[in-house]
This record gives C-alpha cells, structure tokens and sequence, in this order.
C-alpha cells in the first residue's frame, strides 16, 4: 500500500506524487492536497496514513507536492503560487481520473490544504465530495497565525552579512511574499460564491474549532454537509519524531468515503453494455524529471528504501556523489526543505546526490516486525550501507561522501567508523555520538546532557564564586555542575591515557575519529554556533580532536545565529556557502565558496 512515486503535471513543471493503486478496480479516486510548510513536513505520516486506508478501502488515492513544496519544481520564491497551487489542484484532479478511468473525484485537504481543495473544487464540476481537516476558512486570518508563529520562536537579527528581504514573511523555516500573502488574504470559504461539492465533510479540530462561519456557509447553500470536532489535530502537528496519525480523524474519514454513492467510470454513459469487462490501459508513470539544470529520478533501493537521485542535465558530472542521510524524522526533503534545495544546487554544480529516507521513515517501508518513525534504529546503518552502495553503482561515480544533520549526521559518521568506503562525511550538528535507547530525542535534554563541560568551566570561574558567596548563586545548582564537570573531566583523561597505551575503550569517540582519520575519510564537523554537539564533540573526542585538527584530517566549521535545524532563511545560504567550502566547491562565476 506504500504507493508508487511519479511526477506529473506539466514537463517543464513537474509535479511529485505518490499514486496508490487498489488491488482492483478502483471505487473512486481520492486526491489529498497537504497543508504548507512546517505542517507538511510534521502530518506527513498522517498523510501517508490517509492514502493507504482509502487504498484499502477501495480508492484509488494520489497524494502529491503542491508546485514550490516537497519534491515539485520551484520555491517558496517563485511568482504566482497561489495561483501555481490552484492549478496543480487540478493537475492532480485530470490525473487521478485518467489513472482510475473515472469522471469524478473526491478531495481531502488539511489545513490550508482545505482552502485550495475547496477553492479550486469550486471551480469545477468533476468534484463530487470534498473532506475537509482542521480547514483553513481565512487565507488573511492563516498569514496572521503563521506571523505570530514565527514571531514566538524568538530568533534573533541575522548577521549584517545576510540582511533580510522586506518583502518576505518568514513561517517557521519557510517563506511567504507579498504577493503570497496577497493573493492568500483574497481566499475566504464563508465567502465563497459557489459550494465545492454536492457533498462535504468538515473534521475540525475539538480543541480550537475555526470553521464555524464556513459550515454556516456550507448549510445555506444546500449541500449534503457532515460535521465533527474529534481529536488529533494537535498530536498530527508535533514534531516529526513525535507526530501522531489522529486515528479518529482518519477513521471518519474512511466511514465517509464507503457512504458515498458509486462514482461512473470514464465514458459509462455512452458505451453499451457488454458481456465481458473490457480492460482498461493503464497510464505509463513517470519517474524522472527536469528541473532547469537537473534530472530528479525517483528511486527504490532494495524494494525497501525510497529516494530522490539527483543529476545534472547541463554541467559535466564531476564524478562525485553525496548521500544526504534523514534529520531525524522529517522526511528526505530535509529541515525547512534545505535537502532538496541543496540537492539541486550540487548538481547544478556537476554533483550525483541521492537524498533518501531510511526504513520506517518518510515514504520508505517499515521493515516487517518494525515500528516505524524511529530516529536511531537498529537498521539504519543498514540503509546508510545500502544507499551508499547504490550511488557507488551509477556510472562515473569515483567518490563518495556522506551528510547529515542531527541524527543523520550521526549515522553518517557511524557508516564511516564501521567500514564504508567513504571520501568524506560532513556532519551536522550531532547531538549524541553514542546512541542508547534511554537518551531522549528532545533537543533541550540533549543540551542539558551535553553542557557539561562548558557550565563546568563557568562553575570554576572566579567571579560565580564570589557571587555565590553574596548569595547570589544557586549553591546546590552550581554543586551538581560541578560534580558534572569533575566527572566529565575524569572520564576525559582516562580515555585518553588508555588510547595513548592502547588499551581499548568502550564508547571512544577520539578512537573512532583517528581510525577514520587513518583511512583517509575527511572528516568536516559543521555546528550552529551555540549548539550542544560541539562542546559534546570536544569533550568525548578528547586529545584526538586538536591532534587531527593539526593534521589537517579533520575540520570544525561554525555559524552563530541558527537554531539546530537552520530554520531562518538567512541561515540557508549560510549553510549551502559553508557546506560547499566544506566540500571544496567553488562558484567559478562568482569566485566564492
């Protein structure tokens, strides 16, 4: 039921989707539009969930990129997305209806989602049922709610380096133009000439119902309207690490959808009656794709692993290969969709790069017996292998290396320490170098565990001392720091005598580094500036880090200002200048890294 990834829409616009085909003739075909931005990437399992039950059911279901998102062409940048939304509503609609051989089709839209279904159902005629989830009713009211969003996250004022665009409002690793929130602010449900369909389903969220004014809407202008507040709406927008499909949610849906009246096939109407079912050609799908100056082709490793390679269409491949590795749970588009974008500059640049989802995440599937949606499982290292071998494979392929952030920086490394044949990794703000099922995925328990040795060096200081002394200080807060920081420190030197006589050492992150080292890995360490992994890296890594540091094996980057995840858009660029300089990658048009 994992579906079949395509592209679709216009060739020099392609669309990405995953089509869900039934095992027989489809009962209908379900189009899912997703929400925008940082909620895409946190429902994405919900989404994911959402097709395969309606495939289960019966319906043939395409979940897709809206144009600018995910694995579609374009950005957040581009003119005319609302526009460019609303037409790939209708893209997904002719395709679903050609792929099922239907005249119908039903939406499901999630959040503002549910404003472009609606609003491009509206439009049309072959829309006969619409369901609606947390529904965005206002696009001026959403562009104020992202506004505030984006204001509580508290980030401070970029670099005088990277000033920010006026014209831009940025929403939690995303963007939005004037223009954008313009042509949003025009869209309102309850105000809407027209009903989307005959039929609609409305699940609102039970803790802050907001589609009161457009159900109201809904029962004057006649339509067959079923309403409920259920619960999930919160828990399908935690982090990706912690997102939760909303069962009831997803259930009443699917009650739904088995209610609905049969949906005529394509040319019913005028065909006689025949004895025998004629077969019904199924449409070729596409797996490639041209982007301007790349190819993305989609990939399936293993019958298990579900990637995008990258390539270049106009620059000589340069016959290196970069495998971008999962941050945490968020699928292969990576943070903010910084994967996609950096995938595309790369080959640009005459770069193969394979950005892929490790089993049990994104769109891969769950290894049997697995839970899936685990950061730090027992297989990926497995997977890590198995992509690695799978670019290896691509003609002209002479090096590898691979990249991460977070966890996927984690286990880039760690397919570096147990043996693949790497050029380089670049990892990218690790919060552990040993995982163990007991730590905690929370990025503020990961920096209290961290922290040790740096709030150690402020215990020592002098001057906390003498204020404690004033009473100023939390004496029994300082005590269990330094007792953090001893502790630490003794761990420190013990490593380290026992790799200077040889003497093996459970868990020895400055072994691990010179074994690496000794085979030629280059190893580049990139860290926001304030991020807990580079005080964990210098106190596990011990006397090995200056020492491969000197030889000029290992390289520590940093960038003051980021989040761990590089959720400002000034950070972006940051990042892609200090990861091409990492890879010794000029821009020959501009002479700068």
């Amino acid at each position: 039921m994992n579906g079949v990834p395509c592209y679709f829409g216009p060739a020099e616009r392609a669309l990405f989707g995953w089509l869900h085909r039934p095992a027989g003739a489809p009962r209908g075909a379900l189009v899912i539009v997703k929400p925008f931005g940082y909620e895409a990437v946190c429902s994405h399992r919900t989404v994911r969930a959402l097709a395969e039950a309606a495939c289960e059911a019966g319906w043939l279901a395409l979940r897709f990129d809206a144009d600018g998102t995910g694995d579609s062409a374009g950005n957040d940048l581009d003119p005319g997305r609302v526009p460019a939304w609303l037409a790939g509503v209708g893209a997904a609609i002719e395709f679903a209806k050609a792929d099922a051989g239907v005249v119908q089709v039903a939406l499901l839209g999630i959040r503002l989602g549910a404003l472009l279904a609606a609003t491009a159902a509206a439009a049309r005629n072959d829309v006969s049922a619409l369901i609606a989830i947390a529904p965005v009713v206002s696009g001026r009211a959403y562009v104020r709610e992202l506004k505030l969003m984006q204001g509580a996250l508290g980030h401070g004022a970029p670099p005088s380096d990277f000033a920010p665009d006026p014209d831009l409002q940025e929403a939690i690793g995303f963007a939005l133009t004037a223009e954008t929130r313009a042509a949003l602010g025009a869209l309102d449900l309850a105000e809407a000439s027209a009903a989307p369909a005959p039929r609609v389903l409305v699940l609102d969220r039970d803790d802050l119902p907001a589609a009161d004014r457009w159900l109201e809407a809904l029962r004057a202008s006649g339509v067959d309207l079923t309403a409920q507040r259920l619960p999930g709406y919160v828990e399908m927008m935690f982090d990706p690490h912690k997102a939760v499909v909303p069962t009831a949610m997803v259930q009443a849906a699917m009650r739904w959808l088995a209610a609905l009246p049969p949906v005529a096939a394509a040319g019913a109407a005028e065909a006689a009656p025949v004895p025998v079912p004629v077969p019904v050609p199924v449409p070729a799908l596409r797996d490639t794709a041209r982007f301007g100056a790349v190819i993305e082709r989609a990939v399936t490793i293993g019958g298990l692993l579900s990637g995008i390679l990258t390539l270049p269409a106009t620059h000589p491949p340069n016959g290196r290969a970069l495998l971008l590795l999962n941050a945490g749970a968020v699928p292969r588009i990576g943070p903010n969709r910084l994967y996609t974008q950096l995938a595309r500059h790369w080959a640009a640049r005459g770069y193969l790069v394979l950005r892929v989802d490790q089993s049990g995440i994104g769109d891969s599937a769950t290894r049997a017996g697995e839970p899936d949606n685990i950061v730090y499982s027992d297989h990926a290292l497995a997977d890590a292998t198995a992509a690695l071998d799978f670019l290896r494979a691509q003609p002209q392929v002479r090096e590898l290396r691979a990249i991460g952030l977070c966890s996927g920086a984690y286990h880039a490394l760690k397919s570096a320490v147990h043996g693949d044949a790497l050029a380089g990794v670049i990892v990218i703000n690790p919060l552990t170098f040993f995982w163990t099922e007991d730590q905690s995925l929370d990025f503020p328990a990961f920096k209290v565990a961290s922290d040790a040795g740096h709030y150690g060096r402020a215990a020592l200081d002098a001057g906390k001392w003498r204020k404690a002394l004033r009473g100023q200080v939390n004496v029994w807060r300082a005590a269990q720091t330094v007792a953090r920081y001893g502790a630490s420190r003794v761990l420190h030197w013990a490593r380290d005598t026992s790799r200077r006589v040889g003497l093996p050492w459970r868990a020895d992150l400055g072994a691990e580094l010179e074994s690496v080292s000794g085979r030629r890995i280059d190893l580049q360490f990139v860290f926001a500036g304030d991020d807990p992994g580079l005080a964990l890296l210098r106190t596990q890594a011990g006397s090995a880090l200056p020492k491969l540091q000197r030889r000029g094996t290992l390289t520590i980057r940093t960038i003051d200002g980021p989040d761990h995840t590089f959720t400002p858009l000034w950070s972006h660029a940051a990042l892609r200048q200090v990861l091409d300089r990492a890879l010794g990658d000029t821009d020959t048009a501009t002479g700068t890294s």
